[in-house]
């Protein structure tokens, strides 16, 4: 059987602030698990860190599968979200050398996915798998965690290194107004060190290679152009003369053009 490749890459959903923060300090946030939705995940996350006798214990969950639906909506909020796509090896070889406080363990793994006849086979002697199993359900997250433990008493974030170098690309969510979108990747690119950094925005829900295959089922009849509707109201430029009294033809007020969205994928 062959083996497994491995993923190069690792997609991490947050918010835009979040995202932010990170490229302006050059650091990640690994999480109090007590703040993670799933109570599963929770549980068996204080069950570990109880059989550890650990002080603190944080988690990072990120993706290891390319961009779906699912993810932007709940891991990155819908519109307020990005997603930072780090390269594997070089954050992995900073966890295996870095030399953390004493008390301090860092573990990286795959999450693997148990149906429930599995896990009520589980045992003691499973304890230290624990921050790396989760429910079937969510098999389609496709996770990676980083867990840290600590001796130092419970916070609820702790950062670890994460320079520009590391970032392979920053996708902006599908939901933004072209011109916002274009104001935020510029704000992102003011950022020192950032200036060359690759971002973008998503085309999850605006594909051009799905415009072009309905086009071609259409028999490539003119289809109106793809168009993204800029932000706040459409503004009319110079007074409007009122119609005449003679006229008995309406005369329709004059608007400004929506901005042709232009596709990159």
């Amino acid at each position: 059987m062959s083996k497994k490749k491995k993923r190069t890459r690792i997609r991490r959903y947050m918010s835009i602030a979040a995202l932010l923060d990170t490229l302006r300090r050059q650091e990640l946030a690994i999480l109090n698990p007590e703040s993670w939705d799933d109570r599963n995940d929770r549980l068996f996350m204080r069950v570990y860190k109880n059989h550890k006798n650990a002080g603190g214990l944080y988690g990072m969950c990120a993706a290891l599968c390319g961009e779906t639906y699912h993810h932007w909506k709940i891991f990155a909020g819908g519109a307020s979200g990005a997603c930072l796509v780090l390269k594997r090896r070089p954050l992995e070889a900073y966890l295996d050398s870095h030399l953390p406080e004493p008390g301090t363990k860092i573990r990286y793994e795959e999450v693997e996915y148990l149906k429930l006849d599995e896990v009520t086979q589980l045992s003691p002697s499973d304890i230290e798998d624990l921050p790396f199993v989760k429910r079937y359900g969510f098999k389609d997250e496709d996770e990676y965690r980083i867990v840290i433990e600590t001796a130092a008493e419970q916070q609820q974030i702790i950062f670890i290194d994460c320079p520009h170098e590391w970032i392979d690309t920053v996708y902006i969510n599908p939901w933004l107004y072209e011109n916002q979108a274009q104001s935020l990747i510029e704000t992102i690119r003011e950022v020192p060190g950032c200036k060359k950094l690759k971002v973008k925005p998503s085309r999850l829900t605006d594909s051009t290679t799905w415009r072009k295959a309905a086009e071609r089922i259409a028999g490539n009849a003119d289809l109106p152009p793809l168009t993204l509707a800029t932000a706040g109201k459409p503004k009319v430029h110079g007074k409007q003369k009122p119609a005449s009294k003679t006229n008995t033809r309406e005369t329709p007020s004059p608007r400004t053009p929506r901005r042709q969205h232009k596709a990159t994928r």
